[in-house]
Formats: C-alpha cells, sequence, structure tokens
C-alpha cells in the first residue's frame, strides 16, 4: 500500500505539488482539505449557528459527500449530487472552516472517510493531519512551509484569478488566523510528523519542489520494495 502524505500550512503549496507529484508517479490525489470545505458549505446552507457543535454536529448527519479522484486535476466534489468544486473556494468557506474542523465529529466522520480511500493505497495526500493522525505508517511524510508573507501573496493571487475582489492585507490577517486556529486545534491540529521531512517552499517552484518530493518517494518506494523482496526470499531472517 503506496501512500504519501503531504501536511502543511495554508498557502504552503499542498494542493498544487500534491497534484505534479501524484501526475508523476501515476499515484491518486486527494486533497482533504477539500472535504473540509465542504462540510462547511453544507453547514452555512443549513443555516445553522457554525460556533453550535451540536448543530454543527447534527447538520453532518445530513451531509451527503461524494469525492472523485480526477487524475491530473483538482478533486471533484459534490454535495447530494451537485458539483461544489469551485463553490468550496470562496472567502467566505475558508474563513468558516474552523468552526467546522473543531467539531469531533465531523473530523471523526471525514478521517473514517479519508483512511476508507486510503485502502486502496497508491495515494498522495495532503492536509494538516494527514502524516499525524489519518496515516501514521505512511511510506513517505513530507512538510512543506513558507514564510506568512509569500503564503498570503499565493492566495491573494489566486483569488485575483478567479475575479473575487479582497486585498493583501485582508488575506494575510486571515492566513495568520488561521494558522492559529489550525495549531492550536487539540485533535488534529497542524503539526510536524516526527519523522516527516520538511520543505520550505518560500523560495521554490512548484516544480522544483514537486520534483523533489518525487525523488524522495521513488528512494522510498524503492527500499520498501527491496525488503519485501528480501521477507519473500527469506534473505532477511537473522542467521542461527
Amino acid at each position: 500500500m503506496n501512500i504519501i502524505t503531504i501536511d502543511g500550512p495554508s498557502g504552503a503549496g499542498k494542493s498544487t505539488i500534491t497534484r505534479l507529484v501524484a501526475a508523476r508517479l501515476g499515484l491518486r490525489y486527494l486533497d482533504t482539505g477539500a472535504m473540509y470545505r465542504a462540510a462547511t458549505l453544507h453547514c452555512m446552507k443549513a443555516g445553522i449557528r457554525l460556533d453550535d457543535p451540536k448543530a454543527v454536529a447534527g447538520a453532518i448527519k445530513t451531509l451527503k459527500l461524494d469525492v472523485e479522484l480526477v487524475p491530473d486535476g483538482p478533486v471533484k466534489v459534490r454535495i447530494g449530487g451537485q458539483d461544489v468544486t469551485d463553490k468550496i473556494r470562496t472567502p467566505e468557506v475558508t474563513r468558516n472552516i474552523h468552526h467546522v474542523a473543531d467539531v469531533m465529529e465531523v473530523r471523526d466522520w471525514l478521517v473514517k472517510m479519508q483512511r476508507e480511500i486510503g485502502q486502496q493505497g497508491d495515494l498522495v495526500t495532503e492536509g494538516r493531519d494527514q502524516g499525524t493522525l489519518v496515516f501514521p505508517h505512511a511510506d513517505l511524510k513530507v512538510y512543506l512551509f513558507a514564510s506568512p508573507e509569500v503564503r498570503a501573496r499565493r492566495r491573494f493571487n489566486e483569488l485575483k484569478q478567479r475575479g473575487m475582489e479582497t486585498s493583501f492585507d485582508e488575506v494575510l490577517k486571515d492566513v495568520s488566523h488561521r494558522d492559529h486556529l489550525d495549531m492550536s486545534r487539540e485533535h488534529g491540529g497542524l503539526r510536524k510528523a516526527l519523522d516527516a521531512v520538511e520543505l520550505d517552499t518560500s523560495n521554490l517552484t512548484p516544480d522544483e519542489v514537486a520534483e523533489a518530493i518525487v525523488k524522495l518517494a521513488k528512494s522510498r518506494l524503492s527500499a520498501k520494495t527491496r525488503k519485501i523482496d528480501k521477507s519473500k526470499l527469506g534473505l532477511d531472517k537473522p542467521k542461527a
């Protein structure tokens, strides 16, 4: 079961880089952040108070979420059969994710769903807790990071390309606020796995970061294959 986890804060380049890595290695790509965004959008449409954990937990019970892993492209997300792939990327949804992500019933349900997807193997998955909580035995764990200013600039440019009006200062404020919320979360918070490889993406292109991860992955997976072969041949057994 080949699984690579890529964790890191908002704007570190996880989505773009994970898609590149998945395409180059021929693996499936899972954007777990999209799942939390979908849950948030569902609660917002339900008109409940997002700061009421019980109300959020109740709303999640009615969420019919479908996640389609598409090669060489963003994850397709549907709620009740309706495509919400673009709708979950608005600043309003971004600002409200933490309310929903902090609810244990939501996290438990989505973590279970992510692990079910991972059972098939051949997966590159990105998020906040993939290497620490969801797939602690992954073949390769990577932790991406960059300065808040760099990450805010990336997010700002992304929103401009989508025609969404905002200011850089507002985006920087949102990025810093999300960092605080993600890192202070008791369950599933943003933390680097002890055995994760750290990569600073501040001054690197997505292609450069992806290539570095691909090289690491090929080395890890090759070593794993050699270990399995030795096991089958009985060569890894200690001598009497």
